[in-house]
């Protein structure tokens, strides 16, 4: 069977307990293989087998058994879950019921305060303010108890039965007041807790649905409509004017702009493009107006899979967040159990050691502070902090040019103490490039250049990558390259040809050695020549040798300064090659890398990923996403560049880095770190205040109200601290 996902808009999925409800829900479904959660956008991802199972039962399930209402994300034919989600109660019924229970509580609240001031009688007064306090208790359970009714069903404790218990457990003790106060306190929690989700929500969409919802369609007639950018199709003609945003992926047919690719790469300055240079949708088109032709529609567009991306590891789960959720699951019934122990065992000891059995007002005491311990039980606060904190670390790392695939590499980055990294194409330009050209007869800039001129002369007819390298960097310094004639390449050594009727070679030392044409003052000089990093290519005529050319590839310009920041962060660094020692050597100095291994295969690399792992830790790979991809998969998180030019490498690597710039990875390892310190944070405080709670509990200084209000004020602080995140600047 084969293996189909389908997504699912859930109103009200934004806490870990409708994803019980919902796990409950779809459990035991034929077909369905695996869930996945992302409480900041409400999507649930349901992994199935199409031939077993549908989308549409798979709605259906969750509409009967979980009672929740939803919607199938890009399905063709509208739900009854969109419908129900628009009507006013799903949108405001919350904070109404809420409004009401804190009117009837505040109503109660003043009768029963200053009822007989008013005139009332005491037991009027009483009358009226306890009917107070039961509206309050029935507007603000509407939501809560068919919930906690559904759990208890299922056997299942949860914040709805804990809630429940609490506000049944004070109407017992006649406590109305305290009843009242709780469950408007729920709701008031429920509801703030919704509010900030949904702003967390707004402001993640923000930094990712950048693209624009219309274009300017240049039609054969050369009319412009203006059309919903969904209806763009492959070889659309579009006008994109300056200031606008670019609606799809595309080349300019005509037009010369920067372009602004922020919102892809993370690049603060504009890029140059003109004809034939592709751009991207989401990026924005500057001073200049473009018409350009679409590669494809918008829902193929690099920024599209960039977002399905995102929306897809924060559908998954972090270590750690695996790791709370375990806890939470432990933690609950824990407390829960203490409750009981508060509630049974002082007045049971009491019994035992004098006798007699204990007074109302003993249990009536120890009940109570066991239903304040009820209500610490809730584990909201502490298990929804750390997918917010990881959510807004994924969302600040795509709009700063990274795109991570998982919450998992995003922790693991930060945990990494060994980074390995490619040479070739990483570490450096991936190109050779003349860095040095020496002239036989002279130090003047008239004699290199003539050596140069040569050279490329040759090279411009050859099909050698040093060759046209040479000829390139020639036309680069506006030289004059003559053309060469009776040109003959000798292969694996060199060419000759002529040039103005002189006949020239260009090859290895060993070819012009056996060409007869080298001298010795001039062999040993090539000698010593060839021991620095590159390959040198010497020039000769029948007279005698010109000179050499020294070819490199290159470093990256921010290499050495990456390296640098990434020793600052505690990282050890090491380069991986196949190139030949001297090389590796050459270049791992000259950037400063801490350690280089040379003349490796792709197994070597490998084998090289676990040597460092078991010597130094957990060891990240850096390579360009197609090549050394063994070595990419064995490392504990791959990194690759060029994400913008490469769809082989959005599929390749854990993390990419889309603007080519290894610049990024300091500031990802920071991005990291920052993350994991703030779900620390956020733990740290969410068990301190409901320890602290506890305490005060048991030494009967704590209320329910006191309780609940603890638990709201914590919830919102560690939200608020993880979406700091958000604002994290490369």
């Amino acid at each position: 069977m084969s293996r189909t996902r389908c997504t699912l808009s859930v109103r009200g999925l934004d806490c870990p307990t409708e994803v019980a409800i919902l796990r409950d829900a779809l459990r035991g479904m034929p077909g369905v293989q695996d869930l996945g959660f992302d409480l900041i956008n409400g999507l649930m991802t349901v992994d199935f087998e199409a031939g077993t199972t549908s989308p549409g039962e798979v709605l259906r399930r969750v509409t009967e058994r979980a009672h929740m209402q939803a919607s199938l994300v890009g399905a063709e034919e509208p739900s009854a879950g969109p419908e129900a989600a628009a009507s006013w109660w799903s949108r405001n019924g919350r904070w109404a019921s809420t409004a009401g229970a804190g009117i009837a509580l505040g109503v109660a609240t003043a009768i029963d305060w200053l009822g007989p001031r008013l005139g009332l009688e005491p037991g009027t007064a009483s009358r009226l303010a306890t009917a107070g306090y039961a509206l309050a208790v029935v507007c603000g359970g509407v939501w809560l108890y068919p919930r906690a009714a559904r759990a208890l069903g299922r056997l299942r404790l949860d914040i709805d039965v804990l809630m429940g218990l609490a506000i049944l457990g004070a109407i017992l003790l006649g406590q109305w007041d305290e009843a009242a106060t709780v469950a408007f306190l729920f709701g008031l929690s429920e509801s703030l807790e919704s509010m900030s989700l949904d702003r967390a929500r707004r402001a993640i969409r923000q930094l990712l649905e950048v693209a624009p919802r219309s274009a300017e369609r240049i039609g054969p007639d050369g009319r412009v409509e203006r059309i919903e950018a969904a209806r763009i199709a492959k070889g659309d003609r579009l006008l994109v004017r300056a200031g606008d945003t670019i609606p799809s992926d595309a080349l300019i047919l005509k037009g010369r702009s920067g372009v602004d690719q922020k919102a892809i790469t993370g690049e603060s300055v504009p890029v140059d493009r003109g004809p034939g240079d592709p751009v991207f949708a989401g990026t924005v088109n500057g001073e200049g107006t473009l018409e350009v032709e679409a590669t494809g529609p918008v829902s193929d567009s690099l920024i599209s899979r960039i977002v399905a991306q995102v929306r897809e590891a924060q559908a998954g789960r972090a270590p750690v967040e695996r790791r709370i959720g375990k806890f939470a699951a432990v933690y609950t019934p824990a407390v829960v159990a203490i409750s009981l122990l508060v509630i049974l065992a002082p007045p049971l000891w009491t019994w035992a050691a004098s006798g007699a059995w204990p007074a109302g007002l003993v249990w009536h005491d120890w009940f109570y502070k066991g239903l304040v311990i009820l209500v610490i039980a809730c584990p909201c606060a502490l298990v929804i902090a750390t997918p917010v904190a990881v959510v807004s670390g994924l969302a600040a790392a795509a709009r700063g040019g990274v795109l991570i695939k998982g919450g998992e590499f995003l922790e693991e980055i930060g945990r990494l103490r060994a980074l390995a990294f490619d040479k070739t194409g990483t570490l450096t330009l991936g190109r050779p490039d003349v860095v040095e050209v020496v002239s036989a007869s002279g130090p003047t800039d008239g004699d290199r250049d003539e050596v140069l001129r040569i050279a490329a002369a040759l090279g411009d007819r050859g099909g050698h990558v040093l060759g046209k390298a040479i000829a390139r960097h020639a036309r680069d310094l506006r030289l004059d390259v003559p053309p060469a004639d009776d040109y003959r390449a000798i292969p694996g050594k060199g060419a000759l040809g002529t040039v103005g009727s002189v006949e020239y070679h260009l090859g290895s030392h060993r070819y012009i050695d056996e060409a007869g044409l080298c001298r010795p003052g001039f062999h040993d000089e090539l000698d010593e020549a060839e021991k620095a990093a590159g390959t040198s290519v010497a020039v000769t005529a029948s007279s005698g040798p010109l000179g050499w050319i020294r070819l490199a590839d290159r470093p990256r310009p921010e290499a050495a300064e990456v390296i640098a920041q990434l020793r600052g962060l505690g990282l050890r660094t090491v380069m991986l090659t196949g190139d030949n020692a001297r090389t590796a050597a050459a270049m791992a100095s000259q950037l400063g890398v801490g350690e280089q291994r040379a003349g490796l295969l792709p197994a070597d690399k490998v084998s090289a990923i676990t040597d460092l792992a078991s010597t130094h830790g957990p060891t990240g790979m850096v390579g360009d996403g197609v090549n050394d991809a063994p070595a990419l998969a064995a490392a504990a998180v791959s990194v690759s560049l060029g994400g913008i030019s490469s769809g082989a490498a959005i599929e390749t690597a854990d993390i990419i880095l889309m603007a080519d710039d290894l610049g990024r990875l300091p500031w990802l390892i920071r991005l990291s770190r920052s993350t994991l310190a703030v779900i620390r944070q956020n733990i740290i405080l969410a068990l301190a205040t409901k320890a602290m709670v506890l305490i005060l509990a048991v030494l009967g200084m704590a209320n329910l109200w006191m309780a609940i209000a603890a638990d709201v004020g914590t919830t919102l602080v560690v939200v608020a601290n993880s979406l700091r995140l958000l604002r994290t600047r490369g």
